[in-house]
């Protein structure tokens, strides 16, 4: 009996659950500082720019104390040498080590290469995206972001080029092409449809009630296309003469309305802020005169 009640009694089992947690990996990797934040009284949380892993960041713990490995090793606009902790989930990464090996110094003496330095980062910093792969949008930040900072010109040609390129790299770049029976030679102003992306055709489609649109030049058309062909930054007043136009205005009109398109299509479907965009360009076409009379403003 007590063999067969033995036998016959239930048995408890003791499940072991073991939970099997994989150390973080150790990432080395080009990154490209776009905005530093404070943490703490001594910490950082760094943004940066990675072409293997587009857009990360990591906490720098200490960074400010007198003593700290990372004092001095980043800063805004510097490319570095990044070690660090990769999260497979995303979120906050630990930085191991951080070695500089682009500067860009003079972006810290020219206060109007600074702004738009400053501008160029905060739009890669929202139009990226975590966990992807981005080399092509760090290989052009690199090269805007090198070349302002070996002139000391205005850098308004150089953001609508920066800001083409970099719809193109987002599959976001707008129709320019022209249609030969809509858009003909003596249609001076044209109306683009931003949810489109194209020049509106009556022939194609109709223009939807409520449809966001707006009205170009059709000389804005082939200095679009201009730009969209040069494979690096322009020099100050590039605009070709050739498409300059006598009677509506010069190159500056030109760079003035497509800035303008630009910076409508970019906040209507990049869903950024216009506020920095505007307040960069009137910083950068501010004179003297304008800034005195701003400042006796405020004063009085």
């Amino acid at each position: 009996m007590c063999v067969r009640n033995a036998l016959n009694s239930p048995v408890t089992h003791t499940t072991l659950r073991i939970t099997l947690t994989c150390p973080p990996m150790i990432i080395r990797t080009r990154a490209l500082a776009l905005q530093i934040r404070p943490w703490s009284k001594t910490s950082h949380m760094v943004t940066w720019l990675t072409p293997d892993y587009g857009k990360i960041v990591t906490a720098v713990k200490g960074a400010c104390r007198p003593k700290s490995a990372f004092l001095g090793q980043y800063d805004l606009f510097y490319t570095c040498d990044l070690l660090f902790y990769r999260r497979e989930h995303g979120g906050v990464h630990a930085i191991r080590e951080c070695v500089p090996t682009t500067l860009r110094e003079p972006l810290r003496h020219g206060w109007r290469q600074a702004v738009a330095a400053a501008y160029l980062a905060d739009l890669t910093a929202q139009a990226t995206v975590g966990q992807q792969e981005a080399s092509a949008i760090f290989a052009l930040l690199t090269l805007a972001l090198d070349r302002l900072s070996l002139t000391q010109s205005s850098p308004c040609e150089l953001i609508p080029w920066y800001e083409i390129h970099l719809l193109r790299h987002l599959g976001l770049l707008p129709d320019f092409t022209l249609c030969p029976l809509c858009h003909t030679p003596d249609r001076t102003w044209l109306r683009f449809s931003l949810s489109a992306g194209r020049f509106l055709c009556p022939h194609l489609a109709r223009h939807q009630p409520g449809e966001a649109a707006i009205t170009l030049h059709r000389r804005v058309q082939p200095l679009f296309q201009h730009l969209c062909q040069l494979p690096s930054p322009p020099p100050e007043n590039h605009v070709p003469a050739a498409l300059a136009s006598k009677k509506y205005g010069a190159d500056e009109n030109l760079l003035l309305g497509l800035s303008r398109f630009l910076g409508i299509f970019v906040t209507f479907h990049l869903d950024v802020p216009s506020a920095v965009r505007r307040v960069t360009f009137e910083m950068l076409n501010t004179t003297h005169t304008q800034k005195f009379a701003l400042l006796e403003n405020c004063s009085s």
